[in-house]
């Protein structure tokens, strides 16, 4: 499966083998990041990563894109502390295309000047949108305390002062230094055959210089000797705390203790904080455990965001977990849920080329072995409950403690409570230490076997089964992974809902998985947790529904704690209080998140009296209007058989799940067909409306009305947003490469069940506003007056279904697009024969559209300064 080989210039290369899709991904991973940089040279290699995309000695402006995206690929590049990852997924088809701009890229850029002088402004940009992200900034802060020495501590995007003066010449030096052929690693992973990559390395690789690499010694941080806190006061509404431990860096033995106590402690509904915080009551908004373990040492942190009011509470109860870790050992069944959901990840992660080129990326730069994710899970296997109480006493000790706190609330005041709760940590942790401990032989986990066989099934196609119960199934067989998704749509949502109870499908989405009439929310929790799987809900505008997602060999025990969700939710008094208050929560922090304010504006500008101008989280007083029998009843007129839609999509034993889908799904009460229609009367006149909020940033929508779910032209509107997405359409090119007035602009589009809209959004400076709005208007006035000419529209096409295909490697994304079709009349095997669809498209189709929609008059919505 995997096949190295090195060139002559140092340049390592690893292949990767997998065959499930016709789809290849290639990254160049760069062992070099922000953590690298000097006094000064802040921002750079962010900066670099940007500058790539630029030009080169084959590509102009803006062609590097449209050639991976004409190619029907996604391209794209990410900075770290310690490295820069450079990646394009395409088609085998155009298999070498990419691996001829990635060397274009890494070997051949230009740096032209005027290029660059653009390209600050882009990046400042990126850094004032970050500014208005609240966590952005309480991750900052963390990184900062933690880290006073080392470069960790300083943000990997830089600072605006570097990215404004830095030179070209300081630019390509960098560059020469750092991005050298020995300090790559090249990793070409999904359906290729060996001996054809490697002549494409060495057809576009080997020629690369072998500039000499500058090594870099990164200062260390100095041994913390005691706790350290530190409060910000911030313009958000959202406390976000972090409350750390350093550990060591990602090669320590001891990391995979830790990451299982991470798991136990705060990942998954059933691990002990996210239970007794989120679950058992609502004191948190969000909580979470994880180790950071990067290429120098990190930190095992706990995060968390709460209102202001529950904070002191929530840090006493989780020194009450703590001193617990920290005193007995975990239990058998949380150490085995740990080992399963650690293992199954070898086969979640191969549903992608992407996720597999990046776990042996991964392996690659911290290990310097790209098979250590084998060698790493037989470390887990191996682990021991005295393991996991051995790293907890060693780690979390009052020495290693930084604690943050990101709060609107009185500095002064959360400076002396977090120092109380620091000084409470130590006294624990003293006290953890006086407590006997279990002199009970060491317990080891028992190895999984994993009986993974291929169904034998067929794909892809969709077969359509009327079940006797009214319910239309669907099933889309794959055996290319052991994997099986389920789900099951019902016609309704917010279109079902009385005005006095908007919110209702939001709120009965996030309590229906709370218990069932025969399960505790905590033993349901603990059960789909111990077996690697998901059983969440969703509730849209149009629809309400039931996901799940296992591997195969626990999917059928899974299958049963679905349709008892399905079918017997508890919908208890307590989860529908604790879910109705983060609703409420949420609806009072909306302005730490001004681009979904744009988004609800515009949506209540364009759609007026129809119930696609409400906000799906309705408002404070309907929220607090509905009960547990509004639920009920809401749950009662949707789910119902005869208004239900099936897709199952993965490996499964086809006759024994049509037999298993029809006897559960009579249990259900067969109900109706749901069906209603809402008029909708376009805005007459044009209209913009702003909202003032105090943000570096504006965010600025402009659109039309739309298109239904099955029109007829629904393929020729996916090709005008093909025309202009991606960072090869004429949005990004003539807005951001060439203006430099916005890190992020893209088209928009909604389809819906009796409407829509079409548009674009930018984020930017608030002077650049009517700038932008004015070059958004020109690029919907060129599709109106002038046809696509034939190789824009070849390569908008490629475009489209390339993105609908690589969208198509995970079963889950299967089941959704066919379910999806089915439920709102389009073909549901339309998923598969996409490409015929739209190759069907011509440029005609594409002016006489655009006519019909940019003529309507527009709707601006602005949010900001």
């Amino acid at each position: 499966m995997y096949k190295k080989m090195q060139l002559k210039n140092g340049m390592k290369v690893l292949f990767v083998e997998s065959h499930k899709s016709p789809v290849v991904s290639i990254q160049m991973w760069v062992r070099t990041g922000s953590a690298d940089e000097q006094k000064g040279e802040e921002g750079i290699s962010h900066f670099i990563e940007h500058l790539v995309f630029k030009g080169t000695d084959k590509f102009g402006l803006g062609e590097i894109a449209q050639v991976i995206e004409g190619s029907g690929g996604e391209l794209n590049a990410y900075t770290s502390f310690d490295q820069t990852v450079f990646y394009v997924t395409i088609s085998k088809e155009f298999f070498e295309t990419g691996m001829d701009v990635i060397s274009q890229m890494m070997g051949h850029a230009t740096f032209d000047k005027t290029e660059i002088d653009n390209e600050r402004e882009v990046v400042i940009e990126e850094i004032k949108r970050g500014k208005d992200s609240p966590s952005r900034d309480a991750s900052q802060l963390l990184f900062s305390t933690l880290y006073k020495k080392h470069p960790y501590g300083k943000p990997v995007i830089g600072y605006e002062k570097v990215v404004n003066t830095v030179s070209r010449k300081t630019l390509i030096n960098y560059f020469h230094k750092r991005y050298v052929p020995e300090n790559m690693v090249l990793i070409v992973a999904g359906d290729i055959k060996k001996q054809e990559a490697a002549s494409y390395v060495k057809k576009y690789f080997d020629a690369f210089k072998p500039y000499k690499l500058k090594k870099v010694k990164r200062v260390k941080e100095p041994i913390q000797i005691k706790a350290v806190t530190k409060v910000k006061k911030t313009q958000f509404n959202e406390n976000t705390c972090y409350l750390s431990w350093r550990v060591p860096p990602a090669t320590h033995a001891d990391i995979p203790a830790l990451d299982v106590l991470s798991l136990i402690l705060g990942q998954g509904a059933s691990s002990r904080l996210v239970k007794r915080l989120r679950v058992d009551t609502s004191l948190v908004n969000h909580v979470s455990v994880s180790a950071y373990t990067p290429s120098d040492p990190g930190f095992f942190t706990v995060a968390f965001t709460a209102q202001e009011e529950n904070i002191k509470e929530v840090l006493e109860i989780i020194n009450e977990e703590l001193f617990l870790v920290l005193t007995k050992k975990v239990s058998r069944s949380e150490l085995e849920k740990a080992i399963v959901n650690f293992e199954s990840d070898e086969f979640y992660s191969l549903e992608t080329v992407d996720g597999l080129a990046r776990k042996v990326g991964t392996c690659s730069q911290l290990y310097n072995d790209h098979t250590y994710f084998k060698k790493y899970i037989k470390q887990i296997q191996n682990l021991t409950d005295e393991d996991i109480l051995k790293a907890a006493k060693k780690y979390i000790t009052w020495k290693k403690l930084t604690a943050t706190l990101s709060t609107p609330g009185d500095k002064p005041l959360w400076d002396k409570l977090l120092r109380k709760w620091s000084s409470d940590f130590k006294k624990m942790k003293e006290r953890s230490k006086k407590i006997k401990q279990d002199k009970a032989p060491a317990k080891k986990i028992k190895k999984i076997k994993w009986a993974v066989k291929s169904s034998g099934l067929e794909g892809p196609h969709v077969e359509h089964i009327k079940l006797d119960s009214g319910a239309n199934l669907y099933l889309c067989p794959n055996s290319e992974v052991p994997i099986v998704s389920l789900k099951s749509a019902f016609l309704g949502g917010l279109r079902a809902e009385e005005k006095s109870h908007h919110g209702i499908s939001e709120l009965l989405s996030r309590a229906w998985t709370s218990g069932t009439q025969s399960m505790s929310e905590e033993q349901l929790y603990a059960l789909i947790d111990a077996k690697a799987s998901s059983v969440s809900a969703f509730g849209g505008r149009n629809t309400l529904g039931l996901s799940m997602t296992s591997l195969t060999p626990f999917s059928e025990e899974i299958l049963d704690v679905y349709f008892d969700v399905l079918v017997n939710p508890a919908f208890t008094e307590l989860s529908i209080q604790r879910e109705c208050s983060m609703m409420l929560d949420q609806i009072k922090r909306r302005d730490d998140n001004p681009a979904q304010i744009c988004v609800l504006q515009f949506m209540r500008q364009m759609f007026g009296n129809h119930p696609y101008s409400i906000d799906p989280f309705g408002e404070e007083k309907t929220l607090k209007n509905i009960s547990r029998a509004d639920i009920l009843k809401f749950k009662d007129k949707l789910v119902t058989s005869k208004n239900q839609t099936l897709v199952l999509s993965g490996s499964f034993n086809r006759d024994l799940w049509i037999e298993k889908l029809s006897t559960k799904t009579k249990n259900l009460q067969p109900g109706r067909a749901w069906e209603s229609t809402f008029g909708f009367s376009p805005p007459e006149q044009p209209t913009r409306e702003k909202s003032v909020l105090k943000k570096e940033q504006a965010h600025v929508i402009l659109g039309y009305p739309g298109l239904v779910f099955g029109d007829k032209n629904r393929h020729v509107l996916s090709l005008i947003q093909s025309v202009l997405a991606g960072q090869g359409g004429r949005l990004f090119i003539e807005l951001r490469d060439k203006q430099s007035l916005a890190y992020s602009v893209s088209p928009l589009k909604m389809e819906g069940i009796d409407a829509g809209y079409f548009g674009a959004y930018i984020g930017c400076s608030p002077e650049k506003v009517d700038k932008a709005l004015g070059m958004m208007r020109i690029e919907f006035e060129k599709l109106m007056n002038k046809a696509v000419g034939s190789d824009e529209l070849e390569s908008a096409k490629r475009y489209l279904i390339g993105r609908h295909d690589i969208g198509l490697q995970r079963v889950s994304s299967i089941a959704s697009n066919v379910l999806f079709d089915a439920i709102y009349g389009v073909p549901p095997e339309e998923t598969f024969n996409f490409a015929q669809q739209v190759n069907q498209v011509t440029a005609a189709d594409i002016q006489r559209l655009s006519q019909e929609l940019f003529s309507k008059p527009e709707t601006v919505s602005i949010v900001g300064p």
